[in-house]
């Protein structure tokens, strides 16, 4: 049962139906079956170890908070975490490290004989172990109380909107939202239905438009320069539109249960440098990063080659978490250059847009630094799309040969469209950059639409249905449900 189904609005129509009519004190029970239940139907093999998963981080929070000795404190987080990381190391990495130690021995020569592993990646252990580990790391900081309802916690854990692919929420946030009685509230039905029409619209009729056409280039083994530079913006779009979607069904459903998650997105392609990327791309993702990696390391660092180290290992455990390939990590590598380049040749940057007058066209010069960073992004997933290190390398080569860039090849790259996905990519495209152009006027184009008449409102929503209903397409789920 993916999110774009009819199935899983059924199956929301009748949990948010029922939390409001049963008694709050029974309302626990029926988020937890829901979400057990829409785990088991997509990946029911794993349930076993998400029960276990969450048992275990339930009672070591508990003994956690018990110890009296602050190094007894700490020893137990680290065992957890640690016992955390393994089920999370051994599903998703152990191949990836087996393969990488067969290729090494390989190559010096040596008897390597440890077999490959047919091992399935359960369902969205990246997003509940990190959640786990947050959870540990706050209550041996004081900052977050054990919690001892085990119905609570355990939907904490498996929250079905969210399980997915996140946002990745703190205990702090979410547990008290669910202990609160949450009265039914129309603003809060009509703003989930909306979230969720608006991520059907941008995944049916953006990401999963351009999958098969991005695939289309990055599958093809003699791909030109020109197709490379198409696929790749392309494929930055598709992500964002794919991923984004995917947090606004998951919003929506949440909010429609009068529970508030974080936003995970402030319109990341318009960012205007690699540090303000990361501000707007997958947001709590990123500040997880910061919390339980960057501020750990930076811990009475003063120098700044300590500082640009810790911000490397950083978007190192960033790529690694994407994915089990070395593609990956070398896109977290290039992000974490990105971020130390940046910092370090800010001044001299602005030294220069000050000596030829950019400075004088602020308008100019923050277009030119969305561009730029845009572009620096398109390169890195240059990484992240290719399904192997030796195709990125080719694909990176074509991407920075100047001739790749040659308007006359663009326009014949655009061939790897059919005249009429073109057109529909276009129009909707079109579309989705006035919603974000409203809302970076207005902060909310739900709330500037709100001040617009019932006509106007009305055609809008019915704009947006019937569009996914004529030309919406339904692809394999969501990139990020595979993380």
């Amino acid at each position: 049962m993916s999110f774009i189904s009819i199935e899983f609005l059924l199956f929301l129509a009748i949990i948010v139906f029922t939390y409001y009519l049963i008694p709050h004190r029974l309302r626990w029970i029926l988020l937890l079956v829901a979400s057990y239940v829409f785990y088991a139907i997509l990946s029911i093999q794993f349930i076993p170890l998400l029960l276990a998963s969450t048992a275990f981080t339930y009672f070591t929070g508990i003994i956690i908070e018990k110890q009296q000795i602050r190094k007894q404190k700490k020893k137990v987080m680290l065992v957890g975490i640690s016992v955390l990381l393994f089920f999370l190391g051994w599903f998703k990495y152990f191949n990836f490290v087996n393969e990488s130690l067969r290729a090494i021995a390989k190559y010096m020569d040596w008897n390597y004989t440890v077999p490959y592993q047919e091992i399935v990646l359960p369902l969205a252990i990246s997003f509940y172990t990190f959640q786990a580990v947050s959870y540990l790391v706050d209550i041996y900081y004081g900052k977050q109380k054990a919690e001892r309802h085990y119905g609570y916690f355990s939907i904490y854990f498996a929250f079905f909107p969210q399980l997915v692919a996140g946002p990745i929420e703190r205990a702090k946030k979410l547990l008290p939202q669910f202990k609160v009685e949450q009265k039914f509230n129309y603003e809060n039905l009509t703003y989930g239905m909306k979230r969720i029409a608006w991520g059907f619209f941008k995944k049916t009729l953006i990401a999963d438009r351009l999958a098969p056409i991005v695939s289309s280039v990055f599958d093809n083994p003699n791909p030109t320069g020109s197709q490379i530079v198409l696929a790749t913006i392309l494929f930055s779009i598709q992500l964002f539109a794919d991923f984004s979607a995917c947090s606004d069904i998951a919003i929506g459903c949440a909010r429609m249960l009068g529970i508030n998650l974080t936003e995970n997105f402030k319109q990341p392609h318009f960012a205007v440098s690699i540090s303000d990327f990361w501000s707007r791309w997958h947001i709590t993702l990123s500040t997880w990063l910061r919390d339980y990696i960057f501020v750990p390391l930076c811990k009475g660092k003063k120098k700044r080659s300590e500082i640009y180290l810790a911000i490397v290992i950083t978007f190192l455990v960033s790529g690694i978490w994407h994915g089990a390939a070395w593609t990956f990590v070398l896109w977290g590598l290039i992000h974490g250059f990105y971020r130390v380049f940046g910092d370090y040749t800010k001044h001299f940057r602005g030294k220069m847009a000050s000596f030829i007058h950019l400075d004088r066209s602020p308008v100019l010069h923050k277009w030119m630094k969305i561009a730029i960073t845009f572009l620096l992004v398109c390169f890195s997933r240059v990484f992240f799309r290719s399904d192997s290190v030796t195709h990125a390398f080719e694909n990176a080569q074509l991407f920075l040969t100047i001739n790749s860039w040659r308007p006359s090849g663009i326009v014949k790259a655009f061939e790897i469209f059919s005249l009429l996905d073109l057109v529909i990519f276009i129009f909707f495209f079109i579309i989705v950059q006035i919603f974000q152009y409203i809302e970076r006027k207005n902060v909310s184009t739900w709330e500037w639409l709100s001040q617009r008449s019932i006509f106007a409102r009305f055609a809008f929503y019915i704009f947006i249905i019937v569009s996914v209903l004529i030309f919406g397409v339904s692809g394999e789920g969501f990139v990020y449900g595979g993380f």
